[in-house]
Parts: C-alpha cells; sequence; structure tokens
C-alpha cells in the first residue's frame, strides 16, 4: 500500500488563520450598548444636525405633531471558504482519493434600522433593530 499527502501551498490558508483573531477582537470593540450609548447622545439634538451627520433619511413621516426619520444600513460579507487536503491511498493497483476538511465559501448579510422621533425639532427618542447596530464604546 503506498500513501501520499497532497495538501494546499505552504501558508495559503495561513493568513485566513492570521485575520481570525483581527476579526474577533474588532468586533469584540462593537456593541449593542455602544450603539445605543451613541444614539442617547443625540437626545435632544436638532433634527438638522442629525441629517448633517447621518445624511438623508430613507423614510420619514409625521404621525400627531411628531415626526418620525428611518435610517438603514446595509452590508454584505463574503468570506471565501478554504481548501481540503486531499489522501490519496493506492490499494490493489487503484488510487483512491479523499478530500479532508476545508471550507464552502460564504455570504453574510447583516442590517440595522434606526428610527428619530422627532417633536419641535428636536430628538426625543430612538429605535433599532437588526443584528449589525454597533459602534465602538
Amino acid at each position: 500500500m503506498i500513501t501520499s499527502t497532497k495538501s494546499r501551498p505552504a501558508g495559503a490558508g495561513l493568513r485566513y488563520l492570521l485575520l481570525l483573531p483581527l476579526l474577533v477582537v474588532l468586533s469584540a470593540c462593537a456593541t449593542t450598548a455602544g450603539y445605543e450609548k451613541m444614539l442617547n447622545s443625540w437626545l435632544g439634538a436638532q433634527e438638522i444636525d442629525l441629517v448633517r451627520s447621518w445624511g438623508p433619511p430613507v423614510q420619514s413621516y409625521e404621525l400627531d405633531g411628531h415626526k418620525f426619520i428611518v435610517y438603514v444600513s446595509q452590508r454584505v460579507v463574503h468570506y471565501p471558504g478554504t481548501e481540503p487536503t486531499f489522501h490519496t491511498t493506492i490499494r490493489d493497483g487503484k488510487a483512491y482519493t479523499t478530500a479532508i476538511g476545508g471550507s464552502p465559501p460564504m455570504t453574510v448579510g447583516s442590517s440595522c434600522t434606526t428610527t428619530f422621533e422627532i417633536a419641535e425639532s428636536k430628538i426625543i427618542s430612538w429605535s433599532h433593530q437588526g443584528d449589525d447596530c454597533r459602534a465602538r464604546e
């Protein structure tokens, strides 16, 4: 029986492995609590200052003298996946190759919808929804 192993070139998957701790550290810095703290800093601010900072809202509507303005952020991240390692065994003159490990590519989407309530041109409350409503504390 002859056995050989063919793997990807040295270091090919290493760059993804090195990025993992960086992604963990960066994601640990941004939290929902940080986002809510940032939103709280807008309470009492003028609507015009919010629009100057955040840009035009994607939606606005009025109800009972109160105005509601909505902001939406969306992002898509593509993870390319990793190649498997191949193990080949030759038995009785036939070669058998098995793929070991590896991962398929993956695309992940996330979003955050934030609504500000405004009365007399001042921000009086906010709400948010989504899996990407995070900011650094």
